[in-house]
């Protein structure tokens, strides 16, 4: 869809057209419609202008137009309700309220925001109308998304592009996918986030959306930076900067900070300070949409500097980003200063000073954190005031963590709890310990019968891990035929004894209704916490112990 940008002849603000409208064009700001051959602009009830369908076709463009000026976005978004409620058309109505619930939700208005989006969702479900439900899941996942719970965001984004209509236009499902990329990138999914991105950018460049091409490789290159892939992100930020220079489009701070960051993993300091200075200048507040996006430049353009040992410039830039954090209120970013002041104290032998930091580093992320879990609470019991929405809420959070074949815990849920029973363990001073497995000679199962069969086998053996994992135990599918189950309490002598009595049940079952003669048993590897280490190093010597498993013979444990 290629839009076409000219000025409001009302308000002077941006105007869109389409060329399916035929001669109908629609203003950001102000939803002023234009018709050219009508001289629709000259009556004086704007809101009598509209139909319907040329409302419709209005709300097509306008949904999807970024507004910078939240105060005036506001307006819009009321003046949109106001022309749906004027129509009468129920379908109109959803959409308009989607609309004003996004805009809610950028001004930081939570509450307001997800309780019109629980309404609309409650619509779309109930008459069913699958446009809207997408759209109600698609901003419901930038709502949890804000309140920091990436679990439930991550959920909506799969139902909002689940939910979206085959016949849906393409810039549509790319604005869906993009969400989805961001959430999966946040919760290290990478992989899957790449192929969200790349599906992204290849619907951009075929519907002519330079900025949301721009937006999309920004997000790819921070993903590579993530992950420590060097070549990868360096390959992507030169094709950012040839791609911004060859259509006019300016490098903004978040695209700035990106790159300055894949030059430092690249050990280019001096490059990195250099890619930010007309930041570090204040050269492009008049380009940031997103102020808030400066203190965190200053931060990476420190980090170069530190790294340079031009501590005295450092310490000028930190002073700066402290500035603006205390000037415009940006309470989680003086968190990370504090902790690059560390780090730049450390640096310069001031050791005393960088371990002080450290401790109010700590402490503050912590105060932090304890905020916005009760603000988090707050703006919870607000939107979800029924036990229903309660329920339904518990009920889709349950399914993001479940594996869909087997039901039993996914990668996703491991993750995300293991260093909580990590914690556990160590204030409680319980032991902890973990069982991998893998089901021996698998592959051969699928080749031989079938992966129908192999699923049948896979959903047996979970039966038998779920009865073995009764809580506070859990059971996890982490892969193909991987598992894993979590033992909090069992010290290593307990959990080989209970992987033991497992390795027992899997082989002694009577499998040859299901695979025949092929026989199913299990290799396993324990690991046991002890202090200093980590969920990686766990998990590491877990699969370590599996492999000498499979290397002496399978079927067997080794702990």
């Amino acid at each position: 869809m290629k839009l076409i940008q000219m000025q409001c002849n009302r308000c002077q603000g941006k105007l869109v057209w389409h060329p399916d409208f035929g001669s109908i064009e629609a203003c950001v700001y102000c939803f002023h419609l234009w018709d050219e051959n009508s001289n629709l602009s000259r009556k004086d009830d704007r809101v009598e202008c509209y139909t319907p369908e040329t409302f419709a076709m209005a709300l097509d463009v306008l949904e999807f137009t970024t507004r910078p000026h939240i105060e005036s976005a506001i307006t819009f978004a009321l003046k949109a309700v106001e022309i749906a409620s004027m129509l009468g058309v129920e379908e109109l109505e959803m959409r308009a309220q989607l609309i004003h619930a996004e805009i809610m939700i950028r001004k930081g208005l939570l509450a307001e925001g997800g309780r019109i989006l629980q309404k609309i969702s409650g619509w779309a479900e109930s008459h069913p109308h699958a446009y809207i439900s997408a759209r109600a899941h698609r901003h419901l996942s930038v709502f949890f998304q804000c309140l920091g719970d990436l679990p439930r965001a991550l959920e909506h984004a799969l139902h909002s592009c689940q939910l979206l209509p085959n016949d849906a236009r393409p810039q549509i499902r790319g604005n869906h996918l993009l969400l989805m990329g961001c959430i999966l990138a946040r919760s290290r999914e990478y992989e899957e986030a790449n192929r969200s991105f790349q599906e992204t950018l290849d619907i951009a460049l075929e519907t002519n959306q330079l900025q949301i091409a721009l937006i999309t490789l920004n997000n790819m290159a921070y993903a590579q930076y993530e992950m420590g892939n060097t070549e990868e992100a360096t390959g992507i930020i030169e094709r950012l900067r040839e791609f911004g220079q060859k259509h006019g489009l300016p490098l903004n701070p978040r695209i700035l900070d990106t790159i300055a960051r894949v030059e430092i993993l690249r050990g280019r300091y001096e490059e990195s300070e250099r890619t930010l200075q007309a930041v570090i200048d204040r050269q492009l507040d008049r380009l940031v949409n997103e102020f808030e996006m400066l203190p965190e430049c200053f931060i990476t353009a420190a980090m170069a500097q530190r790294l340079q040992g031009a501590y005295g410039r450092s310490q000028a830039t930190l002073d700066e980003a402290l500035r603006l954090c205390e000037e415009h209120g940006f309470a989680g970013y003086q968190v990370n200063i504090m902790e690059e002041q560390a780090e730049l104290y450390a640096a310069s032998g001031r050791y005393r000073e960088a371990y002080e930091e450290f401790r109010r580093f700590h402490a503050e992320s912590e105060k932090l954190r304890s905020k916005e879990r009760e603000a988090r609470a707050k703006v919870l019991q607000a939107v979800f005031e029924t036990e229903e929405a309660k329920r339904a809420s518990e009920y889709y959070r349950n399914l993001a963590f479940r594996d869909p074949l087997t039901g039993l815990y996914n990668r996703r849920y491991i993750d995300m709890q293991v260093d909580e029973w990590i914690r556990l363990s160590v204030v409680s001073g319980a032991p902890l310990s973990i069982v991998l497995l893998d089901l021996d000679h698998f592959k051969q199962i699928n080749d031989t019968l079938s992966h129908e069969i192999g699923d049948t086998v896979l959903i047996h053996v979970a039966k038998i891990l779920e009865a073995a994992a009764e809580e506070p135990k859990a059971a996890a599918r982490i892969g193909g035929e991987e598992f894993l189950i979590v033992l909090p309490g069992y010290d290593s002598k307990q959990a080989l004894a209970y992987a033991e009595e497992l390795c027992h049940t899997i082989r002694s079952m009577d499998w040859c209704p299901i695979t025949g003669t092929l026989k199913v048993t299990a290799s396993m590897g324990i690991s046991t916490f002890s202090d200093g280490l980590s969920r990686s190093r766990l998990l590491t010597l877990a699969d370590n112990n599996l492999y000498q498993a499979k290397r002496a013979g399978r079927n067997r444990v080794v702990g």
